[in-house]
């Protein structure tokens, strides 16, 4: 059986026949013309990402471990769950100004004065950490993630169904701290690790049937980081109760548990007062990929390091977009999952949802990709996809993978300068801002690629078919 694939590049085309009945990487599965580009691809990508790591990152185990010494150390995002727990310990409100919190038990660090936006749920997670000094607790958040990065690496092994070699597993690793959202994350000593484990391995539970157990773990991914809710919605509406019950479960015992620990007042005054306050705070920062910035990027102007002056100025537009386009988003995404026919495509776009939805993204909150990714990867393994697909995935996920500082020294030789707060502070334009937003744009690359591989659908006369589409 013959599959026909069309891809448009720009104004040209190519097109790709492939046997899904031969083996993968046949010779005759490819046209000839797809071949030589093959052979060539193969011959210049590797030194050319070996030479672009090592032009771009051959600072990236340094910078991790760099992250330890003074002043950096003390701008680690952990400083937020030990100054929580050592709150809970000495019966303080953990929701005080993070300044007010490290004069009284880090002097040293001078964060910023407002509250931590994590749930109550983590300053119980912390308690187990209060024991130690900041400097030791920082060494041991790094080890932590380091481990649930090599249990991810090893649960991705298990379902591709790759022998679990160590030392592939060692070089997955290695090769892992090279890419720019798992080396921020580990620079900044946040939660994505652990969000990323949780994600898998609730990605891996459901797809084996265990909805009770993959509702919990989504549940969690909620109590730890306000992250999962569009996953329960859509199962909300396809009433997989045990899903939803499993994640409902989860939340209400760990805000129960934190109301009995931290008192009621303390919980409800987070949700009623300090997440949105976060969430307000941050929206304009040019480092902010939530879609719930967008619209203050388009009207109203965004950047806390230097302006990107907005499309159109407008205050009511701002309000109105603000709201609007994430439930766009969130509307595409569910959307997309439903009409989805592989559950791994229907989960992976559940999670592009959960990225864009965030009221604060982070780069390294792309972290949370690494399933699309990993789906992506290995259905086109599986369909022989021409040698042209393979580039322009590995385009998107560049653009995933582009280094904050490499965008904003960019953006920086733009525009005009004007002196504020004592010194040279840079005005954008719109368009060159956007470049902010590459990694949304691959992101969206990466999920329509995804779709493009999906299950063609079922027929009734014949019992079996490829199992991906390719372009």
């Amino acid at each position: 059986m013959q599959i026909a694939a069309r891809f448009s590049l720009g104004n040209g085309s190519v097109m790709a026949t492939v046997s899904s009945l031969a083996p993968v990487g046949a010779a005759d599965a490819v046209p000839r013309q797809s071949r030589r580009i093959r052979k060539i691809l193969r011959a210049i990508v590797p030194f050319l990402l070996g030479g672009l790591c090592i032009y771009w990152r051959a600072n990236s185990y340094t910078r991790v471990w760099s992250s330890f010494m003074p002043p950096v150390l003390y701008w680690k995002d952990c400083i937020s769950p030990f100054l929580m727990a050592k709150a809970v310990i000495h019966g303080v409100n953990p929701y005080l100004s993070l300044q007010q919190l490290a004069g009284l038990w880090l002097k040293e660090a001078h964060p910023a004065n407002h509250p931590t936006p994590h749930p109550p749920f983590v300053a119980l997670l912390s308690l187990p950490l209060s024991g130690f000094s900041y400097p030791a607790l920082a060494h041991v958040w790094l080890g932590l993630e380091v481990l649930y990065v090599l249990i991810a690496i090893i649960l991705i092994l298990y379902w591709w169904r790759a022998p679990l070699n160590p030392l592939k597993i060692a070089l997955f690793l290695a090769l892992a701290v090279l890419w720019m959202p798992l080396n921020e994350e580990l620079w900044q000593g946040q939660f994505m690790t652990f969000l990323m484990l949780l994600s898998i391995c609730a990605w891996l539970a459901l797809r084996s049937g265990k909805e009770a157990t993959g509702g919990a773990l989504i549940g969690s991914m909620i109590a730890v980081k306000m992250m999962g809710a569009p996953i329960v919605l859509f199962y909300l509406l396809q009433r997989r109760w045990r899903i939803v019950f499993g994640a409902a479960a989860v939340v209400v015992s760990a805000n129960v548990l934190a109301m009995l620990v931290l008192g009621p007042s303390v919980v409800i005054d987070y949700y009623r007062n300090v997440g949105p306050l976060n969430a307000k705070l941050w929206r304009p920062a040019e480092g902010n990929l939530s879609a719930w910035a967008w619209g203050v990027r388009l009207f109203a102007g965004s950047g806390f390091s230097y302006t990107v002056s907005p499309l159109w100025p407008s205050p009511k537009l701002t309000a109105f977009a603000t709201y609007f386009l994430p439930l766009a988003v969130l509307a595409l995404a569910l959307t997309c999952a439903w009409r989805a026919r592989s559950f791994d495509i229907q989960f992976s776009w559940l999670m592009a949802a959960i990225i864009l939805f965030s009221p604060i993204t982070w780069y390294f909150y792309l972290l949370l990709a690494v399933i699309p990714m990993a789906v992506l990867a290995r259905r086109l393994c599986s369909s022989a996809a021409p040698a042209e697909v393979w580039a322009l995935a590995l385009l998107f996920w560049s653009l995933i993978s582009i280094w904050p500082l490499f965008t904003d020294h960019i953006v920086r030789s733009y525009g005009y300068t004007v002196p504020k707060f004592g010194r040279a502070w840079s005005i954008l334009p719109f368009s060159v801002g956007l470049l902010t937003l590459l990694p949304t744009f691959g992101l969206f690359g990466l999920m329509w690629m995804l779709s493009r591989t999906d299950d063609p659908p079922r027929s009734r006369s014949i019992t079996t078919s490829s199992p991906t589409r390719p372009f």
